[in-house]
């Protein structure tokens, strides 16, 4: 970001009042009078943040500055260096392979017992999509199982890495994820198996969690990819 963005977020945060969801922003002609900016200025400056998730709509709060998620930025950003020609889908699919395997001693540090049970829960989710052969609901279980590894850290900005490359590859993810369900039912005779190996896997991730076994897990995500 430019110095006069920073200086426009200073602006906000001190004009601003804390709010629950974050801090509630002055009006445009507030905001106009402290920046020095015009009005049509300022509209550009909060779009831009709007865009990166840092400026949200709350009913009954107006515009309200907030920590990004990735639902609402950083997936954006990913998407925007995609069409720019800047990265590629396998690029960013190598980086999101390299952070899960990086972050597995931290996890297994960090993680609890519930967060475990929350990730074999996933798990089933998954399990049961396919068994259905509804692959955008095993996708949303599956993006849900990474997404929440990445939460067991409880650092805000990992999971909004790991957030917005999972949204970024979400087409990718899809065919990869159609493509291998119907290998298995292929092998296995046209019929849907008890279990999907695709899905399974997901336990060897889980179990070694369990058991607080750095070098296990690390394997287990290098295996997953």
């Amino acid at each position: 970001m430019d110095a006069e963005t920073l200086e426009f977020l200073d602006s906000l945060v001190r004009e601003g009042t804390e709010v629950e969801a974050g801090i509630r922003v002055p009006t445009e002609r507030r905001l106009a009078e402290v920046s020095g900016m015009s009005r049509a200025r300022v509209r550009e400056r909060l779009s831009g943040l709007q865009m990166l998730g840092m400026l949200k709509k709350v009913q009954g709060s107006g515009n309200v500055l907030v920590a990004p998620s990735f639902d609402g930025g950083s997936g954006n950003v990913f998407e925007l260096m995609l069409r720019a020609g800047m990265v590629t889908v396998s690029q960013i699919a190598e980086a999101r392979e390299m952070l899960e395997v990086a972050i597995a001693p931290r996890m297994v540090e960090r993680v609890t017992d519930q967060q475990i049970h929350e990730l074999e829960d996933l798990v089933y989710a998954m399990v049961d999509a396919s068994a259905n052969r509804d692959f955008a609901g095993g996708l949303e279980a599956d993006h849900a199982f990474h997404i929440a590894l990445f939460e067991i850290l409880g650092n805000p900005i990992m999971s909004y890495v790991a957030g917005g490359m999972n949204r970024a590859l979400h087409d990718l993810l899809l065919e990869r994820r159609r493509v291998v369900i119907s290998k298995e039912i292929a092998a296995n005779g046209g019929e849907v198996p008890e279990m999907f190996a695709s899905d399974s896997v997901h336990f060897e991730i889980t179990r070694p969690l369990g058991s607080r076994t750095r070098a296990a897990v690390a394997a287990a995500l290098a295996e997953r990819f």
